[in-house]
């Protein structure tokens, strides 16, 4: 076969911009420190990437709603100390106001001090976290708790006092207290009424009523309470199983992602500098091959 010039020429600029492109590849992989950026680069190994990467976003959201929860569950556990302290209190008063001897002023310390631990109970009812109202069950945009005619009043519909949940690797979580949980009696009676009612007979000096009633009201609901606040500690645990798993799982996909995505720098390095070489030798070579023409004198 006859071999002319322009063949030359030819397969001088092929082997030129071969070394080019492998050059540029190496390049691209020192500046990004990914081997692979492109499906044409390697197709089974983005489409394994691409998987991977779905999979950590995955749980990125996995985690996030984990901790949100976790922050929940956290209020809970310290909202149970301070409620508990609280009907403590209201038992002590309603104990002291019960045996009928006390004087006007006392009374009416005593209801005032019923009323400002009213406010504060509707406080702790309408506590938000992350925006959401915590003893809200399925309804939490709205306060469970609101005045209506100047008094305290749960607000929140009976059929929305329900145990939210938090879906995770298949498993249902179930989560949450509400208004009824911690702030009323399976009589009926909630803390409000309770107070209200209590401040009314303080008024009227009705130790009777504080006695029989009050006093027995009191126990309900922090019975009621107690009881709901301790089942937030097998939520708690369940939750600290689950952020451990995913944490686990984060780090296995991404040291799997590393090892499929990222260049070996070192190697780069070195194949880059080699391509280099092979340019710059074959810039040479083809500058002696090719022969000189007409327009090179011109």
């Amino acid at each position: 076969m006859r071999i002319t010039d322009w063949m030359i020429r030819s397969n001088i600029l092929y082997d030129v911009q071969s070394t080019l492109r492998r050059i540029d590849k190496y390049h691209r992989e020192l500046s990004s420190g990914k081997k692979v950026q492109y499906p044409s680069d390697d197709a089974v190994i983005a489409t394994r990437a691409s998987n991977t990467e779905s999979r950590l976003r995955e749980l990125e959201q996995y985690k996030r709603n984990a901790t949100h929860v976790k922050n929940i569950m956290d209020s809970y556990d310290s909202i149970s100390q301070e409620v508990s302290a609280m009907y403590q209190r209201i038992r002590e008063l309603l104990v002291r106001a019960a045996n009928g001897t006390m004087s006007e002023d006392d009374r009416k310390a005593t209801a005032d001090e019923l009323k400002e631990i009213m406010n504060h109970f509707a406080t702790i009812a309408n506590t938000q976290i992350g925006g959401e109202y915590i003893f809200g069950g399925v309804k939490t945009e709205v306060p469970p708790v609101q005045k209506e005619n100047g008094e305290w009043k749960i607000t929140l519909p009976p059929e929305s006092a329900k145990t939210r949940s938090l879906q995770v690797f298949g498993m249902n979580v179930e989560y949450g207290l509400t208004v009824y949980d911690i702030f009323k009696t399976k009589n009926g009676k909630d803390v409000f009424e309770l107070l209200k009612n209590a401040v009314n007979a303080l008024e009227r000096n009705d130790g009777d009523y504080i006695r029989n009633i009050s006093l027995k009201d009191v126990d309900y609901l922090e019975r009621n309470a107690m009881e709901s606040f301790a089942k937030i500690g097998a939520v708690s645990r369940s939750l600290e199983l689950i952020n451990k798993r995913i944490e686990d799982l984060d780090f296995f996909h991404t040291e799997y992602l590393s090892k499929e995505m990222d260049a070996d720098l070192s190697e780069v390095v070195t194949k880059l500098s080699m391509q280099n070489a092979v340019l710059q030798a074959a810039l040479k070579s083809g500058a002696m091959v090719i022969q000189k023409t007409l327009v090179d004198f011109v």
